[in-house]
Parts: C-alpha cells; structure tokens; sequence
C-alpha cells in the first residue's frame, strides 16, 4: 500500500480502531502508543505496542495491543504481518467482531482464499446484518474463477521506470503517449526528511520519456515549484502538457493537514506556481486524485466529503462561468460504496476507470470500468479481472485513446518493491474458421467445392475446398458470418457462425455435407410407429434440415417418398406409406417451403431397404425382404428390421424450378 493511500484513506473500517475498547488504566508508554497510532506513525507505534505488551500481564489489554500491532502493520502496508497478528488477536479473544473481517480481508489479499472463506463465514455468523461479509465471501469465490480464467490482458513490468520504494499513478505527459509522469517515494527528491508514517521519502512527481531507442528513459525529478517538502503525486495532464493537476498533502510540524487538487500551467519548460483547485466542499473533507475530459471543463475527484456512502467516493464538478468550478456532485451508488473508490481515469470514449475495495474483488483495491448509460450515468460497474487485477492493490490505471495499452499500479508478486508500475496491452483477437466438405451419400471428401463467406460488415471472400476436402477463412470479431458451400452434382448448403460476444481466441469448425443431386438420400431420423402415418417429434429434426437445404436451393424439386415395412396386404401398406410421405410435405409447407418444390410418393412394401453400413446383425449389402426378416432369429434384430424398412427419403428431380411468385415478377 502506498503513502497517498494511507495519507489519503480515512480510518473508517472501525469505528473502534482508536479508541480505548477497555476501561482499564493506561500506562504512560501505552497512552504514547496510542498517540503515535492517532498520528498515523504506525512504524513507531507498533514497537512501542510491543514493549507495552511484554510488561503487561493483563490479557484483555494484551488483546487490545495485539488487535493495534496489527492495525499498525495492515495500514502501513505490510500485509503478512498484519495477518498474523489479526490471528493472534482473534486466539487473545480479542472482543470485536470486526476482526474476523480484517483478517479475512488480509487472507484475501494473500490469495489464502479458502481460508479466508472461512472467516468471511464466521463474520457472517457472528454480525449477520453487515453486508461485507457476504460480499467478502463473493468475492473469494469470483476472484478464484477469475485467476482460472484470465482475461486477454497482457501485463508486464516497467524495470527501468521502477525502484525499490513505491512508484505509482502514472499519467500520460503529452498526447502521442512518448511522456509519463508519476509519483515515487524514492530517495533523491526535494526532501532528505522520511515521512514517519510510512518510513520512505515524502512523494515527489518524477517524468520519464521514450528515447531514440524505443525505451524509457531513467526517470527525473520534476522542480519546484511542483514538488515541495509535502507529499505531492496522483497527477493528471492535459493533452498539450501545459496543464498538470496533482494532489497534494501537506505536513506540518509532524502533522497532517489534509489534501487537496493543485493546478500548475507550464511556459515553455517552466512550471509556474500551483494553485489550489477552488471545490466548493466542507472545511473538513479532504480532496484529491484529480481526472479530466479532454477540454478540462470535468473534473471527477475522489473525496470524504459529506453526503457519500462511506469512505473516500467519487465526486464529479463541472467548469461553470469565469472558470469556476460547480456544487460536487455524487457519481452514486453504483460506482460509490461504503469503502473506498479511488484513482479515477476519464477515457476519450467517457468511459471510466477507477479503483475500490468496496465492490466485489479480488484482494485490496480492484480496477474496475463503468460506461455512461442513456440517462448519462455511470451505472454498468464491470470488475478488470485478472491479470490487471491481483489479491494486492492495483489502481491508477490509464488507457491509450485506441483502448489496447495503458499503464497501472500494482503492488502484486513480482514486483522491483511496494508499489510499481506495469504496462498492459490488450492483444489483438484472433479468429479464424475450417471445415471439411463432404458427401452426404457415402462419406467421401468434396475437394474443389466452392465456399463463399459472406460477413455482416459487408465483405464477401471465396476459396475452394483443397486435395484434402478442407477450407480456411480469417474471421473478425464482432462478425456475423454466412457460409455457402457448393459443388457440381450437389445442394447447396448454406451454415453461419458469429464472433459476437466471443471474447477469447478461438478456431471455429463448420464442417459442410452436401447432399447430392441424383442420388436417394435416406432421412435416418424420419421413423414411423407400426402401422402410423404420424411424425414422431425426433422425425422433424431431418424435415427442418432438409427445409433448410431447399431454402438455399429454391431452383430445385424434390421427391419425399415414404416406405412400409411387409406386414399386412400390398393395398394397405400402400396407402400407409402415402400417408407418410403427405405427412412430410404437409410439415415441410408449415416451414414455408414452396409447394412446387414437393412432390409425395408412397412406395408400400416394393422397395425393402438395403444397409448401407455394418451394424451388428446386419451387413452391407443385406436386403430387408420378407424372406431376409423371416430366418431372424431375435426378436430385437427383426423388430429393427422393420423400422429400417419404416422410412422416408428424399432425391431431387430437377434442378430448373421457378416459382409462381418468380414467374409474375
């Protein structure tokens, strides 16, 4: 955790935090203790606790050390110790409920996720009316499924721009993206002193530039009167360079005062004097994190002014006459929570990224995004997931205008120390789609069939199917896609395929049968009952596909024609099976296919059915006749018999169909 979150951060997760729980007498050291606490000295405070907590022998006080010591470590940023120590303090018997959720919040930023389920869970139990438990346990279970299925972001570090010490919001310096400027605690700024709270330098706003060589460069201290002996960071600049907005937190005499938005406007290389931001707030809000549109007449701000929802939130002000800045006004529920939202980042397209460990997230402050809807408010809150987000904190995001690189912070693994900054990219989505051409008939493959891949946004592409019966195509995201496949003596066979809402690589498959021209095609699905002329539901599966290949194919007429198996007369079985093949057309005309392409044969029991393909009893070649189906032995083996000999198939007449409606026009 940085120096501007625990300056700027409020200590607000409990109301308790500093305040004596225990009525018991103090001692001296212990009163000093609790004063350094009160004065963010968290390092002093936390040795001091220690040796409080040797000399006492009184365990609810030493409860109450414990509970500190870890408060000392979870706000000064050193989130392992602070862990153990809300440990020790829930086994001291520490009294307050809220340290089941600290040390849950700590277990999740750890990626200790399982464990910390558990004490979202007795949080839970223990204090059923607060909703950040169950929105702890949430997100235990989202950020698990999110570290198994990262987003397409491609996050590295940035070695030569970090140090040792924390460096964090990075803004772009000029609009060709070639300048970064940013804050760093890192020894060498304009003050030798070391802030107490954190143990590190005060921040001081460094720049870095893209050399001849494509690299950034070793990063440089920019001058007064920019940087101060306060801490100075957070930083925002127009388009031009010439205006920078940062925030800034002054410290006097070991105590601090508050921040608040500064403006400074550059002169050739010159920076001249910050101004304070005129925000018309109370005396004891504090403001800071400034982001702008690109006309500079919006400014969204992060702030614990009254009238939130808790915590630091997200207020908007708007450039009025004479350069003055309008009321705040709230961002509202669906962006603001009862924790923290930070680090705001206004995108050219208006969309809006900042940070928060209020909503549903992985560990510690979460990037998320939010677009303006129709009635102009930002209310779709969409979480970056992994890898932009981590267990630690990850805010400052800032995004190129195309919207596929940026930079962010992030005190995650990996990292040079504290916080640093990274680099991501989005890369380019790739899809692409194959398939294989094929007879319906005997299986073989269709080389040089014809493939037309017509797109949604207007472009058409042709090839032909290879030796090998395949064809490929290059696909585009956000596409839809109609595939026609056709070939000589076939159907035309028209597939489609989308890339909409697909949001990883992907090779999609579409594999083309093509029926052919003169030859029977057997239905396999079309099967009757004994002796019924009605489709069974699975029957339509087959009329729907062949619906679908006459639509594509309007010039042809086919032939349905319906068989019996031998049991009962010649006359009735022929009537039967004409039943059958009107039952298939009659379906075929409630899909809307012209009644001229349709033409019904009842053939009864004269054509028994030959197999096609080895199946058990039956052999290729065999003829299904009466007297084939009578030296059947099992019962099974002539029941399907039967039913192959139960069925419906389809071949085309003539390929030189014109409709009634074709020949008025």
């Amino acid at each position: 955790m940085n120096i501007f979150l625990r300056i700027f951060l409020a200590l607000c997760i409990l109301s308790a935090t500093s305040a004596n729980i225990f009525a018991q007498k103090k001692s001296k050291k212990m009163i000093k203790a609790n004063q350094l606490f009160e004065a963010e000295q968290y390092s002093k405070a936390a040795e001091l606790y220690k040796k409080v907590y040797q000399k006492t022998k009184n365990r609810a006080i030493k409860s109450e050390i414990i509970f500190k010591q870890a408060e000392c470590y979870r706000l000064s940023g050193n989130i392992n110790r602070a862990e153990s120590y809300y440990k020790r303090a829930i086994k001291a018997k520490y009294p307050d409920v809220n340290v089941y959720l600290l040390y849950a919040d700590m277990l999740r930023m750890n990626k200790e996720y399982e464990e910390a389920k558990i004490q979202y869970q007795q949080f839970i139990t223990l204090n059923p009316s607060d909703t950040r438990g169950e929105k702890g346990l949430r997100s235990c279970e989202y950020a698990t499924n999110w570290l198994d299925n990262p987003t397409r972001y491609k996050v590295e570090i940035m070695p030569l721009v970090n140090s040792r010490f924390g460096d964090f919001s990075p803004s772009f310096g000029n609009e060709d993206y070639t300048e970064l400027f940013f804050t760093s605690s890192r020894t060498g700024g304009l003050s030798s002193k070391v802030d107490e709270r954190t143990g590190e330098s005060f921040t001081d706003i460094y720049s870095t530039k893209i050399n001849k060589k494509g690299k950034w460069s070793v990063p440089m201290l920019t001058a007064e009167p920019i940087n101060t002996s306060s801490n100075e960071g957070s930083v925002f600049l127009n388009k031009r360079g010439t205006n920078m907005y940062f925030t800034k937190c002054n410290v006097e005499k070991k105590k601090a005062e508050g921040c608040s938005i500064f403006i400074s406007t550059r002169k050739g290389k010159i920076w001249g004097e910050p101004k304070k931001i005129q925000i018309k707030i109370d005396s004891l809000g504090t403001t800071g994190h400034p982001a702008l549109n690109d006309d500079e007449t919006v400014l969204i701000f992060s702030s614990d002014i009254a009238g939130g929802y808790g915590g630091k939130d997200l207020w908007m002000v708007t450039k009025e006459q004479k350069g003055k800045w309008s009321l705040p006004k709230n961002l509202g529920p669906a962006v603001n929570t009862s924790g923290d939202e930070m680090f705001p980042f206004l995108h050219n397209d208006e969309s809006l990224y900042f940070a928060s460990n209020g909503h549903i997230g992985m560990g510690g402050l979460d990037i998320f995004k939010s677009i303006l809807d129709e009635n102009g408010t930002y209310s779709n809150i969409i979480n970056l997931k992994s890898p932009v987000n981590s267990s630690g904190d990850d805010f400052g995001m800032i995004i190129e205008s195309n919207g596929e690189r940026g930079y962010l912070t992030s005190d995650r693994d990996g990292g040079k120390g504290g916080d640093d900054i990274y680099q991501f990219e989005l890369p380019p989505l790739v899809f692409s789609l194959k398939g294989v051409v094929t007879d319906s008939k005997t299986g073989a493959i269709l080389t040089n069939s014809k493939v037309k891949l017509s797109g949604s946004d207007g472009k058409a592409y042709e090839t032909v199917t290879d030796n090998t019966g395949s064809y490929t195509f290059k696909l585009k995201p956000l596409t839809s896609y109609e595939l026609l496949v056709s070939n000589n003596g076939y159907l035309n066979k028209k597939l489609t395929e989308t890339t909409v809402g697909i949001e990883f690589n992907k090779v999609f498959v579409l594999d083309a049968i093509l029926d052919p021209v003169k030859k029977e095609i057997i239905l396999p699905r079309i099967e009757y009952d004994f002796a019924k002329s009605e489709l069974r539901d699975k029957s339509k599966i087959d009329l729907d596909i062949l619906a679908a290949a006459l639509n594509d194919n309007l010039n042809v007429i086919v032939e349905l024609k319906s068989h019996t198996d031998f049991v009962g007369d010649n006359r009735s079985n022929l009537v039967l099976s004409q039943k059958r093949a009107n039952a298939c057309v009659k379906y075929l005309l409630s899909l809307g296919i012209d009644k001229g392409q349709l033409k019904a044969v009842g053939a009864g029991e004269t054509e028994p059915f030959v197999i096609e393909e080895d199946n058990g009893r039956f052999k290729i070649g065999d003829v299904l006749t009466k007297s084939y189906i009578n030296k059947i032995k099992f019962r099974k083996n002539k029941k399907k018999a039967h039913q192959y000999n139960r069925r419906t198939s389809f071949k085309v007449l003539s390929e030189d169909y014109v409709s009634e409606d074709n020949i008025k026009k």
